[in-house]
């Protein structure tokens, strides 16, 4: 049967798909649909389409053509988190007619075996792709009988990003390879969007927006309102401090000879940037310290001024009390003579005085008014709010709560200050009662802004500006989508709000040129000769004969880093394996530690760095130590010489050859050579160095490493939740699960270990 002709039949038969893998009245295919599929089939496509739309709709209907054309193969879609994951799975099985098990998740809370079953036998698979590249460097799946990649939020396949490795081993290895990558926002520079073409080999790019003719018939009405607040006089007397404050400091740093100018309004990069100058100053002065100090100062004070700009008095007075902790716990000269400035002990004295008295920032009666109009006219409406800081967040919830109005909020999962995350189990629930109306306002952080599935909604508030295109565009696209909509743009006059709002306008204005310039070129001017050229020199990476194939074990913390994925492209067979010595194993007696520079530079202020070494050298007959990258001694504000003087130590005292290398790939390189050395000196074993916990603590963390699914991160979690080991294994699955990193899976496996009888059959 050609399928490619029945799915055009079916489409022009019918507004509902019909197809032989797709459930009856499952999709009504929409005509933007119809085009952007017949278009993907030709070759690996780019779809750039708003939030909303049905990327996945596409994705699902190009998986039942591939599926139907190639009935031995598979399909992957790629999802940067796991609730993006499952939502995508639901979304596989509400529309493929394939058997419930056919269609599988894999995230990083599955184990490694579990994983293995569910790429040999499922016929599509979603997955985290942090999952997928260490599978595929394990080897733990063949990505030969894979038939279409999806990749959802394809933006992000830049850099070192998973998404760029998964590509190319599929490229390389697929026996009929196609792409597809989906994002709402692709990025506002024609270069990071060719980044990404290049990335996933694209051909062609189908772009719409809301305003394309087989588009618009499908997008509601956003009405969008600007609304301009000015601040009270008290902020902008604090602001003005904070301002003669930043001034003062620039003053310093044009008597250096560093700026030109001591203008009020520096931004955090410009004084970033200057940071970065003086630290690549190779030979450095005493000033050149002093005046790193001041820099770093200014930075601080730059964003504590875009704090009281664009959140109030309450979110900076809790940026400073971080200061205070950080200078108690760290110290650090530079950062006490600040907070120990009189403007600033003025500047603290007022905020602390003003959120003591509860005075907030002036947005925060206009988003309750506002908020408050769309609920009157709309009691079932659905609002979200999204700002950048956390510290708003709770702010707002407080203020909102006050009002007798029902809201929730979503963040990430990191703890702040004394403020707790949310693990991914717990925003799905909030956004599960969302959905179900438990609650009409959702404040949210940059983490409801990527692709979830948050129900259709009335109002849109952008309580702070996003200097981010990307992230704009996904904000906006949470309303418009079944019914009309609104957005609010709270902008604080003559603040930051102002530059970020008109920055990001433009941004998107030129996201859409680029788009519309790239939408009418092929495949053969994406790609540069270069490009092509570099495509062919990875031949050079694969070994001609079986028998050359290389083992190197490697620690599990190196197993999502560029190195393993460059040891993985030369075709080394990598063992990842919790290391407790060094951080790559190549033979009997070769064992590898490896730093970037940053990280050498700090493992000598902490001390690490020699600690390390002890244990590699006492374990290992050769140790080696690889320093990767440039400017070793541009990095931090530690000395030249205290830098060479450990560079001395490691060769003299531990007996440590050090290498150079420029990069992750040289780093591969380097560690192939070794390995290819020792192999053909007929060193063949490999012996893994345990270095013995030395301390009760580290002996605790040991034993808790030691259960199903724990590392030693996850063992300080239990440890600091429980206080003892006893009380670790004597906790039920409920309190497991409470720890961040421990689902209901890893809770299970973990109580089933400690409470099976123990049987020697089983063991040999």
């Amino acid at each position: 049967m050609d399928g490619t002709g029945e799915m055009k039949r079916a489409m022009h038969r019918s507004e509902q798909f019909t197809h032989p893998l797709i459930k009856e009245e499952s999709i009504e295919v929409r005509e933007y649909q119809r085009n952007i599929v017949s278009k993907a089939l030709q070759g690996n496509t780019l779809v750039v389409l708003p939030t909303g739309l049905g990327k996945t709709v596409i994705a699902a209907i190009l998986a039942a053509e591939r599926l139907l054309k190639h009935d031995w193969g598979k399909v992957v879609l790629l999802a940067p988190t796991k609730p993006l994951v499952l939502q995508h799975a639901e979304t596989f099985k509400r529309i493929l007619k394939l058997p419930e098990d056919a269609i599988r998740t894999c995230t990083g809370e599955m184990p490694p075996k579990e994983r293995e079953g569910i790429w040999q036998m499922a016929k599509v698979i979603i997955a985290t792709p942090q999952v997928v590249r260490n599978d595929l460097i394990a080897r733990r799946m063949n990505a030969s009988d894979w038939v279409l990649l999806v990749f959802d939020e394809a933006h992000k396949a830049v850099g070192d990003y998973p998404y760029v490795f998964i590509a190319e081993e599929f490229l390389k290895r697929a026996k009929s390879p196609l792409i597809l990558g989906l994002t709402a926002s692709p990025g506002s520079q024609r270069e990071k969007v060719l980044e990404v073409c290049r990335a996933l080999n694209i051909k062609w790019v189908e772009a719409r927006t809301e305003r394309s003719p087989d588009v618009a018939p499908y997008v509601k009405k956003v009405k969008v309102e600007w609304v301009i607040v000015e601040l009270p006089l008290e902020m902008l007397r604090v602001k003005a401090k904070l301002e003669n404050a930043i001034e003062g400091l620039l003053g310093v740093l044009k008597e250096a000879g560093y700026v030109q100018t001591r203008k009020k309004k520096w931004t955090r990069r410009e004084l970033l940037e200057l940071q970065e100058l003086l630290l690549k100053k190779e030979e450095k002065s005493e000033k050149d310290y002093e005046c790193l100090a001041v820099v770093s100062g200014a930075i601080r004070l730059a964003h504590a001024h875009e704090i009281l700009e664009t959140q109030g008095v309450g979110a900076l007075n809790k940026y400073f009390e971080r200061m205070d902790e950080k200078a108690q716990i760290k110290g650090g000269k530079g950062l006490i003579s600040l907070l120990e400035d009189p403007l600033i002990v003025s500047v603290r004295r007022e905020v602390a005085a003003m959120s003591a008295q509860g005075m907030v920032h002036p947005k925060i009666s206009v988003l309750i008014n506002a908020i408050k109009e769309q609920l009157s006219s709309k009691p079932e409406s659905r609002v979200i709010v999204f700002t950048h800081f956390r510290s708003t967040v709770e702010d707002i919830l407080k203020k909102l709560c006050e009002e007798g109005i029902y809201a929730d909020r979503i963040v990430g999962q990191g703890n702040r200050g004394n403020t707790a995350g949310l693990t991914q189990r717990q925003q799905a629930e909030v956004l599960e009662k969302f959905r179900k109306g438990e609650f009409n306002v959702l404040v949210a952080t940059s983490v409801a802004e990527e692709g979830l599935d948050i129900s259709e909604c009335d109002l849109v508030v952008f309580y702070d500006i996003t200097p981010s295109a990307v992230r704009f565009i996904q904000r906006k696209g949470r309303t418009g989508r079944h019914r009309p909509g609104k957005v609010i743009f709270l902008i604080a006059k003559g603040t930051m709000d102002e530059r970020y709002y008109w920055s990001v306008k433009w941004k998107e204005g030129n996201m859409r040129e680029v788009i519309r310039e790239l939408e009418k070129k092929k495949r053969s001017t994406l790609v540069s000769k270069a490009e092509v050229n570099q495509q062919a020199t990875l031949e050079e990476y694969i070994p001609t004969k079986e028998e050359d194939k290389l083992t190197v074990y490697v620690d599990v913390r190196e197993g999502g880093g560029p190195v393993v994925q460059e040891l993985a492209r030369l075709e080394v067979e990598i063992v990842l394996t919790k290391l407790d010595v060094g951080d790559y194993v190549v033979s009997e007696r070769v064992g590898i530690e490896r730093k970037t520079v940053s990280d050498f530079v700090q493992s000598i202020i902490d001390q690490r760095v020699f600690k390390q070494l002890a244990d590699l050298s006492r374990t290992y007959e050769a140790p080696l130590l690889i320093i990767e990258g440039e400017g070793l001694y541009e990095k931090g504000n530690v000395k030249p010489e205290a830098v060479r003087g450990a560079l001395v130590s490691i060769a003299l005292d531990f007996k440590t050859p050090i290498l150079w290398t420029r990069n992750a790939r040289e780093t591969a390189e380097v560690i192939r050579t070794v390995a290819r050395r020792e192999k053909e000196e007929g060193r063949k074993g490999i012996r893994i160095g345990i270095k013995k916990p030395g301390t009760m603590r580290e002996l605790q963390e040991h034993l808790v490493a030691a259960l199903p699914g724990v590392d030693h991160v996850l063992a300080k979690r239990l440890l600091q939740r429980f206080k003892s080991v006893e009380g670790v294994f004597t906790a039920n699955e409920k309190e497991l699960m409470e720890v961040q990193g421990i689902g209901k899976k890893k809770a299970e496996r973990i109580r089933k270990v400690i409470q099976s009888k123990y049987s020697e059959e089983e063991l040999g």
